[in-house]
């Protein structure tokens, strides 16, 4: 069942985080992984406590365990860093469950 990489980030050091951008892109690519959608282009439709992300990447990896694996691995460890070094990030792992299916 395929997992859902789901990351609220303020970046706090701009030309640090391009290189995260570089370097993170790699990893996620060996461990399956592909961008559903990344940007800063948000609108909030209902917020009923604090948060106001400003920039929101979504992520999908076959299954959670390979997700775990991508973020543990030793590839990923120095962007991450980098990550740290840059920004304010909330990262969320989520399985997909059940495809939701349109009528239309």
């Amino acid at each position: 069942m395929p997992a859902l990489l789901i990351v609220d980030e303020t970046i706090t050091e701009q030309e640090l985080f391009e290189e995260y951008k570089r370097a993170v892109v790699p990893t996620i690519e060996k461990y399956g992984g592909r961008f559903l959608a990344r940007g800063e282009a948000l609108r909030t439709l209902e917020a009923n406590g604090t948060w106001n992300p400003d920039r929101l990447v979504i992520v999908e990896f076959p299954d959670m365990a390979t997700l775990k694996a991508w973020y543990e691995s030793p590839e990923y460890a120095p962007a991450r860093e980098i990550r740290l070094q840059s920004a304010s990030s909330t990262l969320i792992a989520m399985e997909t469950g059940v495809a939701i299916q349109s009528n239309n």
